[in-house]
């Protein structure tokens, strides 16, 4: 399971990585085409504007002279006549065409394409980990928590003489000896506990009840009851021993070969 998690966490940065790659080729190619078009237009804005008037405009005019000039007058140049073609003024200019193809000053956007690739990595990242999260709670969930958290208590731990069950309609009954060892300490308000697991191994049920004896002194036996309900099916069950204030009492298991066949 932990392989599989592994797995599917880095697959997710792999796809976020190479997302990542392709974002930053389209705004190369994207900045390549916009310079090249800027290239192109501020080509085509210096070329000389004499090569726009046709070359038969200059004899057309000469032609259209009914009479020949007087010699009062001088012969008109070539360069004479491209004053009556010109369009602007030669001492200023159209206002806002010098400032067509200038390119202005804008901030860099590779602050918001930065900003939106991180936050689709953030996103790729809690998705996994959310995926991780949901796959690992059905296994934590199938061991009561209060079996994990609860503390130990020290000293010998008890003996486990017998152990049968009976399977009832709506409840399932097991009962049980248990033993203190002449070695340990006396110890009092002990509470059986049973766990209930189904087919599948998840945790269905559990209940609690303290055994006959009161106290338990070194040596001492004592016969228990704890009877669980339930309704579904149950593969297997697991018996323990706390004291009231819920801390855990280990125990061993002391039976024989002939209550194990019995059982």
């Amino acid at each position: 399971m932990d392989i599989t998690l592994t797995v599917v966490a880095a697959l997710s940065l792999l796809i976020a990585m190479a997302l990542a790659l392709v974002v930053l080729k389209l705004l190369r190619d994207e900045r390549a085409r916009s310079d090249a078009r800027v290239a192109v237009l501020t080509a085509r804005s210096l070329e000389p504007m004499l090569d726009s008037v046709p070359h038969h405009a200059f004899s057309s005019v000469t032609r259209s002279s009914p009479t020949p000039l007087r010699s009062s007058h001088r012969r008109t140049s070539p360069d004479a006549l491209l004053d009556d073609f010109e369009i602007r003024p030669s001492g200023g200019g159209v206002a806002g065409v010098g400032t067509l193809f200038a390119r202005a000053d804008e901030p860099s956007p590779w602050g918001r394409r930065l900003g939106v690739i991180a936050a689709f990595s953030v996103m790729v990242i809690a998705i996994g980990a959310v995926s991780m999260w949901v796959r690992r709670a059905p296994a934590a969930s199938t061991v009561p928590s209060g079996v994990q958290q609860a503390a130990v208590l020290e000293g010998a731990p008890l003996e486990l003489l017998s152990l049968h069950h009976v399977q009832e309609p709506e409840r399932l009954v097991i009962t049980g000896v248990v033993q203190n060892p002449r070695n340990g300490a006396p110890i009092s308000r002990v509470v059986a506990t049973a766990f209930l697991f189904g087919p599948d191994g998840a945790f269905l049920t559990s209940s609690r009840a303290p055994i006959d004896f009161t106290t338990l002194g070194p040596g001492v036996e004592s016969p228990f009851v704890v009877s669980v309900p339930v309704n579904g099916a149950v593969s297997r069950y697991r018996v323990g021993f706390r004291t009231d204030d819920g801390r855990v009492i280990s125990h061993v298991d002391r039976r024989t070969p002939e209550s194990l066949a019995q059982k």
